[in-house]
C-alpha cells in the first residue's frame, strides 16, 4: 500500500486568494501544496485589470524587488457617465498617484497569477497544476482531513485546508459552507476583450506622458443599455482592456448576449476612436459573486476556511476583488498558523479567521455596501434616467449662449422633472444613502 501523500496545509485555487495564503503559511514554515486546475496558475483566470499594491505588500513586503509584470501604473482614475451619444467625464489626476512604488497598477491576470505563485514556490510551496479537487476527504467526525483529486492515487492529506477556488464554489457547496449555486440575481457576468495599439498611440488617445502612466475608467449608463451593471477602460503597457458586466438576471431577463454587448459599446461614438485600428488579443469572459455580506457562506469549518471569490468577497462598486481576496488568504494563512502551533484546527478555533475579516476592510467595506445589489436592482433610475439626465444638462449648459442663465436653468430643471418627479428624486436619494450606509 502506498503511503499517504501529507502536507501540513493544502490550498485549493491559485488565485491571489490561494496563492496568497500558500506564501503566508509556508514563511511561516508550514509544508504546504498549492494545487491549481489550470495549464497554471491564471491560465483561467479573468479581471477587469486594476491591482491594489497594498495587499501585496502585506504577504510580499520585497514584492517590487521581486519584479511583478505589471502594465502601468494607475495615474488618473474616475468614471465616464455614458448617453447614447455623450459622455460627462469625472477623472481624478494626481502627482501623489506617480510613487513608485504606486498604490495601483493595471495587469492582466495570466502574468500576474503566474508570477504570484512562482513566488510561492520561491518560498518552498509545492506547486501543482493541472489538477483538480473532486472532493474533500472527512474522518468519521465530519472533520476535514485533505481532498481528493483527479489524478490516480491521488488522494492528498492535512490538518487545515484553504479552499480558494473561485466563483464555481462546488467544495464550499459539498462542505454545507455555501447554499448551492449562485443565483442570477446576485452573479455578475463580464466579458472583456484586450485590445493591442503601439504604446505611442495610447498615450497620445488618452493623453499620458510615457509608460509612467496610465488610466483606469468605469463607465456607468449606455454601456449596459442604462441597466446595473458597469463597463471599463483601462490602459495596459500595449494594449487596451475594455469590458462589460451585467446580473446575469438581467441578461436572461431582456434576452442579451454579452459579446453583442460589448461590441455595442467598443462601438459607442466617445468609446470607437480610442480603440481604432487595434488587434486584438485576447477575450474572455468571467463570473463575479456580488451576493454581498448578508449572503457570504460561511468562512470557517473543522480543518477548513475559504476565501477569496468562493466567499464572495468583491466589492463591485469600488472595483475590489483582488486585494480584498489576497488579504483574505493572508489572514486564512495566518489563522492556519496559529491552529498548528495550537494543534487545534477545529470550527470553534478556526472562526479567528472570521473575526480577522470583520476587524479589516474586507468586511467592513462588504457589510457597507452589503444592499449595493438590491438598490440598483430596485431603482434603475440611477443607472439610466439620472446618467442620461446629466449629459442633457451638461449639453444644455455649455451651450446655452445668447439666452439668460435664469432660463436655462429652468430648462435644466425641466429636463429632470420630465424623467423624474420632485419626490421620485427625493426618494431615490434616500435610498441611495441607505444603501452606502449599509
Amino acid at each position: 500500500m502506498a503511503p499517504k501523500l501529507a502536507f501540513d496545509a493544502i490550498v485549493v485555487g491559485g488565485g491571489p486568494a490561494g496563492t496568497a495564503a500558500a506564501i503566508t503559511m509556508a514563511k511561516g514554515g508550514l509544508d504546504v501544496i498549492l494545487i491549481e486546475r489550470g495549464r497554471f496558475a491564471g491560465a483561467k483566470n479573468l479581471f477587469g485589470g486594476v491591482l491594489y499594491t497594498h495587499a501585496l505588500a502585506e504577504v510580499l513586503p520585497d514584492y517590487w524587488e521581486r519584479k511583478p509584470p505589471f502594465e502601468r501604473p494607475v495615474t488618473e482614475q474616475g468614471y465616464w457617465l455614458l448617453s447614447p451619444d455623450s459622455a460627462v467625464r469625472i477623472l481624478h489626476k494626481s502627482e501623489q498617484y506617480k510613487s513608485e512604488p504606486a498604490e495601483a497598477y493595471t495587469a492582466l491576470r495570466a502574468r500576474f497569477d503566474a508570477w504570484f505563485a512562482a513566488q510561492a514556490v520561491q518560498e518552498g510551496v509545492l506547486l501543482i497544476a493541472k489538477t483538480t479537487v473532486t472532493d474533500v476527504l472527512r474522518d468519521r467526525k465530519g472533520r476535514a482531513v485533505g481532498v481528493a483529486t483527479d489524478r490516480p492515487e491521488g488522494d492528498v492529506y492535512a490538518p487545515i485546508l484553504v479552499i480558494a477556488e473561485g466563483v464555481n464554489n462546488l467544495l464550499t457547496q459539498k462542505l454545507g459552507l455555501a447554499r448551492g449555486d449562485l443565483p442570477p440575481r446576485y452573479v455578475a457576468l463580464s466579458v472583456k476583450e484586450v485590445v493591442g495599439l503601439p504604446a505611442p498611440e495610447i498615450e497620445a488617445r488618452f493623453g499620458l506622458a510615457g509608460a509612467h502612466e496610465g488610466v483606469a475608467i468605469d463607465v456607468f449608463g449606455d454601456a449596459t443599455l442604462g441597466l446595473p451593471g458597469t463597463a471599463f477602460v483601462y490602459t495596459d503597457a500595449k494594449a487596451v482592456s475594455i469590458g462589460v458586466g451585467l446580473l446575469l438576471e438581467e441578461l436572461v431577463y431582456h434576452k442579451l448576449r454579452p459579446y453583442e454587448l460589448l461590441a455595442r459599446f467598443k462601438s459607442h461614438p466617445v468609446v470607437r476612436p480610442y480603440l481604432a485600428g487595434g488587434t486584438s488579443l485576447e477575450y474572455g469572459a468571467h463570473l463575479i459573486p456580488e451576493q454581498g455580506y448578508d449572503r457570504m457562506p460561511e468562512v470557517a469549518a473543522d480543518g477548513v476556511l475559504v476565501a477569496g471569490d468562493a466567499a464572495c468577497m468583491v466589492d463591485a462598486l469600488h472595483r475590489e476583488g483582488s486585494n480584498l481576496a489576497m488579504t483574505a488568504g493572508r489572514m486564512a494563512g495566518e489563522t492556519a498558523l496559529e491552529a498548528h502551533r495550537e494543534h487545534d484546527f477545529s470550527a470553534r478555533f478556526l472562526r479567528a479567521y472570521r473575526r480577522r475579516l470583520e476587524e479589516s476592510f474586507v468586511l467592513k467595506d462588504l457589510r457597507q455596501y452589503r444592499r449595493m445589489t438590491d438598490l440598483l436592482d430596485s431603482t434603475p433610475d440611477f443607472i439610466g434616467t439620472y446618467v442620461n439626465f446629466i449629459n442633457e444638462a451638461a449639453g444644455r449648459y455649455f451651450t446655452a449662449h445668447g439666452i439668460p442663465k435664469r432660463e436655462m436653468e429652468g430648462e435644466i430643471l425641466g429636463l429632470l422633472r420630465e424623467r423624474r418627479s420632485f419626490f421620485g428624486v427625493a426618494r431615490d436619494m434616500m435610498t441611495l444613502l441607505r444603501g452606502m450606509r449599509g
